[in-house]
């Protein structure tokens, strides 16, 4: 009886070490947008170009990783809420993909307004696909700073609900040469547990 006990509170403690082994973390999750212009070209020509989200996607999906996302997919950059660097994923039909490794983001220390709803920074955010598609691009950021609401969350207090940042910068299209400027920024804020 006493041996079935012991094996008892140990299964008990195993059980416990399994469940925190799989404890989840809170994150804002938000819609980046993407909104760039410019000319690709060189010395003698230019063309006019445009990079969105859709063609971001695009440029994923003719990646070496040909992931094959559909039209659907959304561009969503996910942020630790205890603080800590973000994630890029694209969201398609109910599966999140971690394509992090194809972009690479930074920032100058944040200027905080005395109404502490807002902080100016310069963003940079660079993109490569490995098959000709990149851009890095930098700019000044407004970030609008408040509660962020989940489900599973509730409220996240002192969160970046969004930033709008102005970008300029350079790149390749199809291996040409590009110059760009535009906004980059994101939207709907929400907190998720993953």
């Amino acid at each position: 009886m006493k041996r079935t006990a012991q094996i008892a509170v140990i299964g008990a403690w195993l059980a416990v070490g399994i469940a925190q082994s799989y404890a989840q973390s809170a994150f804002v999750v938000s819609q980046l947008n993407i909104n760039l212009s410019g000319f690709a070209g060189g010395a003698s020509a230019a063309a006019p170009l445009k990079i969105t989200n859709k063609d971001i996607i695009n440029a994923l999906n003719s990646s070496s990783s040909a992931f094959g996302f559909s039209k659907n997919a959304k561009l969503l950059v996910e942020v630790p809420a205890a603080g800590g660097s973000p994630a890029f994923v694209v969201r398609d039909a109910g599966t999140d993909t971690d394509v992090s490794g194809f972009f690479g983001t930074d920032s100058t220390s944040p200027i905080a307004a005395s109404n502490g709803k807002t902080q100016y920074e310069i963003r940079t955010l660079t993109f490569d696909n490995g098959a000709g598609e990149t851009f890095n691009v930098n700019g000044y950021s407004t970030d609008k700073i408040g509660t962020v609401n989940g489900k599973d969350t509730g409220k996240l207090e002192g969160q970046t609900t969004g930033f709008t940042s102005t970008q300029s910068g350079t790149g390749t299209v199809d291996g040409t040469d590009t110059v760009l400027k535009g906004t980059i920024g994101t939207s709907g804020a929400k907190g998720e547990m993953h």
